[in-house]
């Protein structure tokens, strides 16, 4: 048996003492060390749940972006078109002469009677007709050529419109005792033609008096009506009647022996005996109008008043046509645009002009070149051209005083950007006023924010963008310039001011800074402009 002595046993209660306390410190700081490690834990958690919050609560998103090339916000009046890959190339179908008889013996005239063509694709446009003289065989065999009909026939009329069965022309300017035959080529808009065949087309005219009486006239009155000329005046023709009436003007007298030097202003109708004209300067006017009839005879209309003085001038130049742009369809390339506006005198045309060469279209020199087409409407077609080819439009409006307007250049880089944006995704409104925007294009870095003193493109300068509301249901962007949900607003970033060079091609990093949302970044591609003001980047 062992026996334990009293020191022995004060020996084991103290080991046992010290082991326990050892057991609740080491406890104590393990709760301390879980307590910590908790409350660390804790807190990095509440950290990322309110940053993921804030992310998600507070954030933006582009809708699109948009180049605009023109820093002034005028559109260019040059648009570059890539043609359509199939053109009209087929002629018009049908056509023919039924029949080409004496109208009358005094005066001395032939009918002719004629069914158009139809064209299903670009439409008819114009029908010449031609006369040539000659002996039966002979003109048989001319009129049944197209190419010799063009060369050796001499035009008589040209006609554009209402192209139905059953049309007449009379020819007044015929001889007697002369054998003629007539051919008509009916041409589509893309300048497809056609011989039209004949039933008969050929006559003899007989012995007869012809029309060699000239239209007679009298100016009545010239008279100022602001910055116009109002002209006025009376005409018969008892022979074959007046075909058309043309008015001149000049600084000095006009007569039947310098007429030649005199501008041709206008040729009108023969119902029509009121003119307005605008002078291009002040000063003294003569004018004078020549009445020609359907036999070819003329005459210089006598006058009694010829003259009037012009204290008013219009000298302005006529707006630029705006929104210019295209579409093209199977056969065709149409261009539409907004009306030009002129307060002087008014709009009288456009004038388009054509060329494969965008230099051609900007030099002065393409003034002094006859136009590719001539409309009085806001739009134009254009049938003819090749199949993948490039072509630069130029429309330019012309007064009635004959001042063109301003041709306005494309620029060669993005001026200003347009960001159209909404709420992101379960977004809470956003407060433009803590919105910052970084744009880089490699070269230069600028950090812009909202110019809260008004909405608008020109708002935007070297440090500010500006905004305008597209929707604002609530009213509140306007007044506060929270964005809320439904609301979209365009974020303007002036890229000439800020000093970005956004050439073709280029590329440039942007980023909108909501707060303490989330940033949204963008890389900007520019595609290659062409020549259009605007340009899709996203």
């Amino acid at each position: 048996m062992k026996v334990i002595y009293e020191r022995e046993e004060g020996d084991v209660g103290i080991a046992t003492l010290i082991l326990f306390i050892a057991i609740i410190i080491v406890a104590a700081i393990a709760s301390s060390l879980i307590i910590y490690v908790g409350v660390t834990l804790r807190e990095q958690g509440e950290k990322i749940a309110k940053e993921t919050v804030s992310q998600i609560t507070t954030s933006l998103r582009v809708l699109n972006i948009l180049g605009d090339r023109d820093p002034d916000g005028m559109d260019s009046n040059i648009i570059s078109v890539k043609a359509p890959v199939s053109a009209d190339h087929d002629a018009p179908l049908g056509g023919v002469i039924t029949n080409v008889t004496l109208n009358s013996a005094n005066p001395l005239s032939v009918k002719i009677i004629w069914n158009s063509a139809k064209d299903e694709m670009s439409g008819m446009w114009k029908e010449v007709i031609y006369r040539m003289g000659g002996d039966y065989q002979t003109l048989k065999s001319m009129l049944g050529d197209e190419n010799y009909v063009k060369a050796a026939g001499k035009v008589i009329a040209v006609l554009y419109e209402n192209f139905t069965d059953n049309r007449s022309y009379v020819d007044y300017s015929v001889q007697p005792d002369e054998t003629y035959g007539y051919a008509i080529i009916g041409y589509d808009r893309a300048g497809n033609a056609v011989l039209y065949s004949a039933i008969n087309q050929t006559v003899h005219v007989p012995t007869g008096t012809p029309d060699t009486t000239a239209p007679s006239g009298t100016v009545e009155s010239i008279q100022t009506s602001g910055y116009g000329v109002i002209i006025t005046w009376h005409a018969t023709d008892d022979g074959s009647g007046i075909a058309m009436q043309k008015i001149y003007r000049a600084k000095k007298q006009i007569t039947s022996s310098n007429i030649h030097n005199a501008t041709l202003i206008a040729e009108v109708g023969n119902t029509t005996f009121k003119y307005m004209d605008y002078p291009p300067s002040t000063g003294t006017w003569y004018y004078a109008i020549v009445g020609e009839d359907r036999a070819g005879n003329s005459a210089l209309y006598t006058a009694t008043v010829d003259h009037v003085n012009i204290t008013m001038a219009d000298t302005s130049s006529p707006t630029t046509p705006q929104g210019l742009h295209y579409e093209v369809g199977p056969y065709f390339i149409k261009l539409r645009w907004r009306g030009a506006e002129d307060e002087e005198s008014g709009i009288l045309e456009y004038e388009i002009f054509r060329s494969k060469n965008y230099n051609a279209l900007t030099s002065p020199a393409i003034f002094s070149k006859p136009p590719y087409a001539v409309v009085k409407n806001t739009s134009f077609v254009d049938y003819r051209y090749t199949p993948y080819e490039s072509y630069n439009y130029l429309v330019v409006a012309v007064d009635k005083a004959g001042n063109h307007c301003d041709v306005v250049y494309p620029q060669s880089t993005l001026q200003i950007l347009q960001i159209k944006v909404a709420l992101g995704p379960g977004s809470q409104p956003v407060d433009f006023n803590t919105v910052i925007v970084e744009i880089s294009d490699g070269a230069k870095d600028v950090s812009l924010k909202l110019n809260s003193n008004g909405f608008g493109i020109n708002g935007s300068d070297s440090s500010h963008y500006s905004v305008s509301i597209v929707n604002d249901p609530t009213g509140e962007f306007e007044k506060s310039y929270i964005l809320e949900d439904g609301a979209i607003v365009i974020m303007y970033i002036n890229c000439r001011a800020a000093g970005l060079s956004l050439t073709s091609q280029s590329t440039a990093e942007m980023k909108l800074i909501a707060g303490d949302g989330i940033p949204v970044y963008r890389e900007i591609t520019v595609p290659p402009i062409m020549l259009n003001r605007f340009v899709q980047i996203y």
